[in-house]
């Protein structure tokens, strides 16, 4: 089983130390005070989650469903391999995002480390939402056609509450109850976020499974 994700790291290996290099170019920049450690960990969960959409182009490309078919394997463990690849990927991600908070609470402003945490957190849980959304579109459309849907995810999000701030519907006065919640809470509660979609990914997984043994190569 961990062959295939071994083989996911190989094929992508030349891909992940060029995501590497500009990721250290955004912690250079988050520690010079030029960017937020928000918008870091936000990048860094994006960058991350084009790696397992690369690869599925890279198996496309290559045949590699066909030939590892041939192999006694199964369908079943060719997308386990897959999810275990994406999720490493994420939870690397986030560690990452908790190493680069740390540092930047020691190079510069400690009273911001729980709510850099808390954004950490945040970002991981989208991370592995997404993870659980496009894993099965590219298993069901294939990586060229789910990549719209890709930022379809990202963005619609972000469009809808535009919209709804313009039309009046939401402001950030409606947000004013939160303050009363006690800062502990607030962050005990937001490292239990990624808890909902790491167990929507069960259901992710078992959605491409099935789609996978609909499937002719």
């Amino acid at each position: 089983m961990m062959g295939l994700v071994i083989k996911d790291m190989l094929v992508m290996r030349k891909t992940i130390r060029t995501y590497a290099l500009f990721l250290l170019f955004y912690l250079v920049m988050t520690l010079l005070d030029l960017f937020t450690i928000s918008f870091t960990t936000a990048i860094l969960q994006l960058i991350v989650m084009l790696l397992p959409m690369s690869a599925f182009s890279f198996d496309e490309m290559a045949k590699w469903n066909g030939y590892a078919l041939t192999l006694p394997l199964g369908r079943r463990a060719v997308v386990t391999g897959r999810y275990l690849f994406a999720l490493i990927m994420t939870l690397a991600a986030g560690l990452c995002g908790l190493l680069s908070c740390v540092l930047v609470s020691i190079f510069g402003d400690q009273d911001t480390l729980l709510e850099n945490m808390m954004t950490v957190m945040v970002c991981l849980s989208l991370g592995l939402f997404y993870a659980d959304i496009l894993l099965p579109l590219c298993y069901k459309l294939g990586p060229e056609r789910a990549r719209p849907y890709f930022y379809l995810v990202i963005f619609a999000p972000i469009v809808l509450l535009l919209g709804a701030y313009q039309l009046g519907l939401f402001s950030p006065g409606s947000l004013s109850f939160l303050s009363s919640v006690p800062d502990s809470s607030v962050v005990r509660l937001s490292f239990f976020f990624p808890l909902l979609p790491l167990a929507g990914m069960w259901l992710s997984y078992r959605v491409s499974c099935r789609v996978m043994e609909g499937k002719e190569f």
